[in-house]
């Protein structure tokens, strides 16, 4: 299983915290090595086996954490690296109260005060893809701390049909991985490798 998360229940809500998504061989109960990160909106359908411990998600019909993993392992090879032992993408998240439907995800987390960010937020790594979506009235307060002391990564831009290498405006369009063209993507991925 090449996907993993720990699950918590917060405030009568399950939350999905260090979501990682593996690229080759791993061991999950050894530390890793995070070789990139993606900012999504909220976690979607998968679902947990187990709470409280990092264990291997149910994917349930979620197509943006197999997506994501096909792109990292495509620029490896694409760049003629190796994957290293314990690889992993960790998958960060505006916030992440767990709901398939994002407008009952946002009317959910409204109702809670301080929703906890991913503890894992506070890793720095070298490849950021931010991929959250459109300016949306509501999302926009969320995607604040990742920017605050982000001067790197990159995001496809929905409008152009490109890729910008910066950290995106909280305006700015930064492409869900569903639907996007691939080849763009794993380009680039494989220029930072």
């Amino acid at each position: 299983m090449a996907y993993y998360a720990r699950f918590e229940p917060v405030a009568g809500h399950v939350f999905r915290f260090d979501t990682r998504i593996y690229l080759g061989k791993h061991d999950a109960n050894e530390d890793g090595e995070c070789v990139g990160a993606i900012v999504g909106k909220n976690p979607g359908s998968a679902k947990p086996t187990q709470l409280g411990v990092l264990a291997p998600l149910n994917l349930d019909g979620d197509k943006m954490l197999p997506s994501v993993r096909n792109r990292f392992v495509a620029a490896y090879q694409n760049a003629g690296k190796s994957i290293p032992t314990n690889a992993f993408v960790q998958v960060w998240n505006l916030f992440y109260l767990c709901n398939p439907d994002l407008g009952a995800a946002c009317s959910e987390i409204s109702s809670l005060v301080n929703p906890p960010p991913c503890p894992s937020e506070s890793k720095k790594p070298t490849i950021i893809w931010f991929a959250w979506g459109g300016n949306d009235g509501y999302l926009n307060s969320f995607k604040q701390r990742f920017l605050s002391d982000q001067k790197s990564g990159f995001y496809y831009n929905h409008q152009s049909g490109m890729i910008i290498s910066r950290a995106p405006s909280v305006t700015d369009f930064a492409k869900h991985p569903q639907g996007m063209p691939a080849m763009p993507i794993v380009n680039h991925l494989a220029g930072l490798l």
